[in-house]
């Protein structure tokens, strides 16, 4: 399998949404992710930063949540030279700091894909691929790269 990050959305999915068809494949993305994933401590926090916003009542069990998370996944840290890096990629391609900052720690652990919803589909940024994973079209290239 080659290495593949989650973002934020993927887990919200899962966790807010779990019936919904985004929450199904958000959740079924999750498990297959988990042999070899990764999820950066940024991802982490947005997660629950989210739940905690719009859910008060589901950040105990966000909580737990990441914790398994944590066990699971490759969590990759957002230190000072993350930063550094995410800083002159958000200048050099145009993106978000914090999306810099999951790129480039996504980067860091080895992944080859970052499966997200909010950045641009399709979209190279120092050899991470970044795909939509509810768009139709890449159902098949995600297949190949679990599959690997």
């Amino acid at each position: 399998m080659t290495r593949v990050a989650l973002d934020s959305n993927i887990l919200i999915y899962a966790e807010l949404e779990p019936d919904s068809e985004k929450g199904k494949r958000a959740t079924e993305l999750i498990l297959q992710a988990a042999r070899d994933g990764v999820i950066p401590a940024q991802v982490l926090g947005e997660y629950l930063r989210f739940v905690q916003r719009r859910v008060p009542a589901g950040f105990a069990g966000a909580i737990k949540q990441a914790s398994l998370f944590r066990a699971v996944f490759l969590i990759p840290p957002t230190t000072d030279a993350v930063i550094e890096v995410a800083s002159d990629l958000a200048q050099e391609h145009r993106v978000q700091l914090w999306d810099g900052v999951v790129c480039v720690a996504s980067i860091d652990a080895g992944a080859k894909a970052l499966l997200t919803e909010d950045m641009q589909d399709g979209r190279t940024i120092d050899g991470l691929r970044l795909i939509n994973p509810f768009a139709a079209a890449n159902a098949d290239v995600i297949k190949s790269l679990m599959a690997d």
